[in-house]
């Protein structure tokens, strides 16, 4: 198990490279407000919709018997000033369009899919959808990380099985995986700074948690057993 792993972090890795390039040049467009597209501004409704939907998945968290308030703040500002810029002020924008000469709006990416969504039109370049992608996929693996802790609620061992059998921690990495799917869809200064401080609040966090279940479980060895063949969160 663990070669297999680690042959798919190596093709991860490599896949990721080969992009970095590209995804630097998506970036800095975003960054020095060189796009060649419409940029949304006032659509606080927008802005309301998307962080009361992404601040849902915080909802699980609130069932532990400990909450690290913390991390669930970081959470919050991350997804706040993340959709305030996309739909309401693009302060990056306006702050280093005016400090950088951009020489005028250039096309990063050409989209690749357009739509229409309350009387507003959005263009997904391919990194957008690369981002979009990342972000379902965090969603849905915190709603199955949760689902099983549900219908294992009755038991007193360790859960395991399903989602848990290849993370320890896929509520957490479900959050980061949101966030990091923003940051690829909409990368600004801000959440490239929030970024880091989230996924170490998150590590943070799974260090506190372990240690009070190797208190909480009476058969220490299969808990101990459970951290050495599945990873901390992939």
């Amino acid at each position: 198990m663990m070669e297999k792993r680690t042959a798919i972090l190596i093709i991860f890795g490599i896949m990721i490279l080969a992009g970095l390039p590209s995804f630097i040049r998506y970036a800095s467009g975003f960054i020095t407000g060189q796009i060649e597209s419409v940029v949304i501004q006032n659509r606080w409704d927008f802005v309301g919709l998307n962080i009361l939907l992404f601040l849902i998945f915080l909802i699980p968290l609130n069932f532990r018997k400990k909450v690290n308030w913390k991390s669930m703040g970081v959470y919050t500002a991350f997804v706040v000033s993340l959709f305030v810029e996309m739909y309401g002020i693009p302060l990056t924008i306006y702050f280093s369009s005016a400090a950088i000469s951009t020489g005028g709006a250039q096309t990063v990416h050409d989209p690749i899919l357009t739509f229409t969504i309350l009387g507003q039109t959005f263009s997904m370049t391919f990194w957008k959808m690369i981002g979009a992608a990342i972000t379902i996929t965090g969603m849905l693996t915190v709603i199955v990380g949760w689902s099983t802790l549900y219908r294992k609620r009755q038991t007193v061992d360790i859960v395991t099985s399903g989602i848990y059998k290849y993370s320890r921690h896929p509520q957490y990495l479900g959050l980061i995986l949101i966030s990091f799917g923003w940051f690829i869809h909409w990368p600004t200064l801000l959440t490239l700074g929030m970024l880091p401080v989230l996924i170490y609040f998150y590590y943070k966090l799974t260090l506190e948690e372990e240690k009070e279940l190797k208190e909480e479980f009476q058969d220490f060895k299969k808990y101990e057993q459970y951290r050495k063949e599945t990873p901390r969160f992939i």
